[in-house]
């Protein structure tokens, strides 16, 4: 079998507090509660098909994103990498990516998350910009960044 090249992985998480409007990415805003178990176990039954695509091969990045993919309880984050755990091989140093929106983060979620296998987190900015926040909504909260940079010291103080 020829050397075939390490793999990434996305898994999507397609909920969010609300829809922003310049995102075009296939989310949704929550109408009601997120049914984090069962959407876990449906993303491993689709990695379960696609396993003999993998042919072994080491998993170097995986990305997590959405919609908010904070918006994930922590146990049914547990749950995932578990699961992706179980079924493919990841490089002793494989980045471990999680999209985090401000204002869906708390301390105790993030050490959850970092105990799951979560490494990175990127949190999504889009502005510190009051005029250009109030245009994107009531979820952006204008003011002195106040969730961004509390996300910010949230994912500081869990040493990401």
């Amino acid at each position: 079998m020829p050397n075939l090249p390490p793999l990434s992985l996305y898994i999507h998480i397609p909920w969010c507090v609300q829809k922003c409007p310049y995102c075009d990415f296939n989310s949704h805003a929550l109408k009601d509660e997120v049914p984090h178990v069962e959407y876990v176990q449906h993303l491993l039954r689709d990695l379960e098909i696609d396993l003999p695509l993998i042919n072994g091969r080491e998993v170097r990045t995986i990305f997590i994103g959405g919609g908010t993919p904070s918006l994930l309880s922590s146990s049914a984050m547990q749950m995932l990498m578990d699961g992706v755990r179980e079924r493919l091989t990841l490089s002793p140093d494989a980045e471990v990516t999680m999209e985090a929106n401000p204002g869906t983060v708390e301390a105790d979620r993030f050490s959850a998350y970092q105990r799951a296998g979560i490494n990175r987190i990127s949190i999504g900015v889009q502005s510190f910009s009051p005029q250009k926040l109030q245009r994107l909504g009531p979820y952006s909260r204008p003011g002195r960044g106040g969730p961004r940079r509390r996300t910010g010291r949230v994912a500081v103080a869990a040493q990401f």
